[in-house]
């Protein structure tokens, strides 16, 4: 009797491995289901989330359609799986979130390599690499960071200038946005005394302010390297994601693409 019962549980756990089943109850790659990667080369569709308001990364145009840094490795990304892209519109607060809950199937939107992000989703090799800068008004008489005490300091919800402004920067007064268009109206309108963004977010405004604005004249905050984010648990989706991004930053496609966003070569950083 009591080896039947011992075959009957053997043979129950057989069937409870052989089914992906886990204690938690979860599904998808991390308990044995399929990946990202299988259900984008069936389908023919690949989902990004992007910026629709940080030039150059991502912006909508006039005519309704996607451009910009980022925007061109999504189409390069869809090629490569022979699918059809659909875009998602994301900011920095949202795009965690959308990956966790299965909205977009990658992000590729500024998401800077922070240690503390890398815990809850996964990160792939750069895509590109910059540092945070400060913008203020031609005028203005704040000339070094040390300027900044006590002074209204824009940047977005979510970023690592709204990170650094807290950690860094404490005497400060943050004003958090949830757009990066947002950020740049509000130091046109004099609501806020300078602005905090990244080197390429910062190269457009320049472009498109002119002599309104000037940069500060000192090294850039906290040079760091940018990645896409994808949903934790799919180590197939990651490593193509890894393999593409490789070849794509080699290719002449990406050395196109970032003079003609960011002004340079690709940076051998990230070759």
């Amino acid at each position: 009797m009591r080896k039947g019962i011992r075959a009957a549980i053997a043979a129950l756990a057989v069937v409870l491995l052989a089914s992906g089943c886990t204690s938690s109850g979860q599904t998808g790659p991390a308990a044995g289901g399929p990946s990202t990667l299988t259900k984008v080369l069936e389908n023919k569709k690949l989902t990004v989330g992007v910026f629709a308001d940080a030039p150059p990364y991502g912006v909508m145009n006039s005519s309704g359609q996607y451009e910009g840094f980022d925007i061109d490795k999504a189409h390069a990304l869809a090629d490569s799986l022979g699918a059809e892209v659909e875009f998602v519109s994301t900011t920095n607060a949202s795009r965690i979130p959308m990956l966790e809950t299965g909205k977009v199937d990658v992000i590729i939107a500024a998401l800077t390599n922070l240690d503390e992000r890398a815990q809850v989703v996964a990160m792939t090799r750069p895509y590109a690499s910059e540092g945070q800068l400060v913008v203020v008004p031609a005028a203005s008489d704040i000339r070094t960071y040390d300027d900044l005490e006590g002074r209204a300091v824009a940047a977005t919800r979510g970023s690592v200038p709204a990170s650094i402004l807290e950690s860094r920067f404490p005497q400060a007064n943050a004003s958090l946005y949830e757009a990066v268009a947002d950020s740049i109206q509000a130091l046109r309108s004099g609501k806020v005394d300078a602005l905090m963004e990244s080197t390429a977010v910062v190269a457009d405004i320049r472009r498109s302010e002119g002599d309104a604005v000037r940069v500060l004249e000192a090294p850039a905050l906290s040079p760091s390297l940018v990645s896409f984010g994808a949903k934790m648990g799919d180590q197939v989706w990651l490593n193509y994601l890894n393999n593409f991004i490789m070849n794509y930053n080699i290719s002449d496609a990406a050395n196109e693409s970032y003079n003609r966003w960011l002004g340079m070569d690709v940076p051998a950083l990230i070759k």
